[in-house]
């Protein structure tokens, strides 16, 4: 289990609690009170500027695989900072700094505290943004339609493939990026180019990097994508991106060399009205999905993958949800051509705004290296409170 897991929940949160006050019972509306972000409170604010503060704090108890001989746990806190200035003829530039602290790391020897997001953002009201700095990703526009497990990340769709925040294949929380976005009347427009970054180095003990002796950097980045959102709640959209990596000599072979691209073109819909989600996605790529999800000798491959996730929020605040993910491994220079398949489900209950507390179970089937099928199941409990 990554120390990056779970992330993408808390970017969800804000979707999840417009929706739940919006049909709650009583006992939650006094939420529709406090500031419209989900875990931001405006501190100050005037005609010009505006200062917000916010925070989340996470426990985490879960077993990737029920085989595993001890239970998972981990607490977690999140902290941001957000400021905005108007300026005149509708500029106005903002920025965003945000941490995390990690209680009981299960990764001996390296750092509990982390960056998650650190950017600067000039805008204008008809001209769109450029944004400046760590971010997430103009593939992660449309990718996170998929960005809603809470145990487990989206599998067929690579936002977190490397095992961590996607800062280094800029699919998630991408480092070192310029970005532009426009949106205007259900359309929107956006794109990156990521700069050369150290990425990681599989030789570390730490469990994010198990890929052993492989050293890894981006020479450079860029992604591309569009969508349309429909009044009636349906949202359509495509995007695609190339990772440019540099492999330093003599660093063993996990299916990356000197001068690969990373590639992922994927298509995507997301659909939501009255508390019902349903999002599916389908993405070519190459050497964008691991094979060899569990064990060190992980293998980047060619594959075509698709998922799709639904669930449907209550009015009394419950929310099942149910996801399946499909990945077709076919590179045989690293001996990829089986399957992965994921099953997984569970639920969410807000207690009050910005409480929620989850159960979630998933069941994965493996032929990877097109040997004989094996399944591992395994699952979790999660209990977040953001304010």
């Amino acid at each position: 289990m990554s120390l990056w897991q779970h992330s993408k929940y808390i970017h969800n949160i804000k979707e999840y609690l417009t929706t739940m006050k919006k049909a709650l019972l009583p006992v939650f509306i006094s939420a529709a009170l406090l500031s419209g972000q989900a875990f931001a409170q405006v501190i100050y604010q005037d005609d010009t500027n505006k200062l917000e503060l916010g925070g989340v704090a996470v426990l985490d108890l879960a077993e990737p695989m029920w085989a595993d001989e001890a239970d998972l746990s981990l607490g977690r806190s999140i902290f941001n900072i957000a400021a905005e200035r108007k300026m005149a003829n509708d500029w106005s530039i903002d920025f965003k700094l945000e941490w995390d602290q990690f209680v009981n790391s299960p990764n001996s020897g390296s750092s509990n505290f982390r960056n998650r997001l650190s950017y600067i953002t000039i805008n204008h009201e008809d001209l769109g943004n450029l944004r400046f700095g760590k971010q997430w990703s103009a593939y992660h526009d449309v990718a996170r339609y998929m960005d809603n497990m809470v145990i487990i990340d989206p599998d067929a769709t690579p936002i977190y493939s490397e095992g961590a925040d996607g800062g280094f294949a800029a699919t998630g929380r991408g480092d070192e990026l310029i970005a532009y976005r426009y949106s205007q009347n259900g359309l929107n427009v956006s794109a990156h180019y990521g700069l050369s970054t150290d990425g990681y180095n599989a030789e570390l003990t730490d469990q994010d990097a198990k890929l052993t002796g492989e050293k890894v950097s981006r020479d450079y980045n860029y992604a591309a994508a569009v969508s349309y959102d429909f009044d009636f709640g349906l949202s359509l959209g495509t995007t695609y991106l190339e990772n440019k990596v540099k492999v330093e000599s003599g660093s063993s072979n996990i299916g990356l060399n000197d001068g690969d691209s990373q590639k992922a073109l994927t298509f995507a819909g997301n659909y939501e009205v009255d508390g019902l989600k349903v999002a599916a996605a389908y993405t070519q790529g190459t050497k964008i999905h691991k094979a060899g999800l569990f064990g060190p000798d992980g293998k980047w491959a060619d594959a075509n993958a698709f998922d799709i996730y639904t669930s449907y929020l209550m009015d009394f605040g419950i929310k099942p949800f149910a996801y399946y993910s499909s990945i077709d491994f076919d590179d045989n220079s690293v001996g990829a051509t089986g399957k992965r398949d994921i099953i997984a489900g569970g639920v969410s209950y807000a207690f009050a705004a910005g409480v929620i507390a989850s159960v979630e179970l998933h069941s994965y089937e493996l032929s990877e290296f097109g040997g004989a099928k094996s399944t591992e199941n395994g699952g979790g409990f999660n209990l977040i409170y953001a304010f």
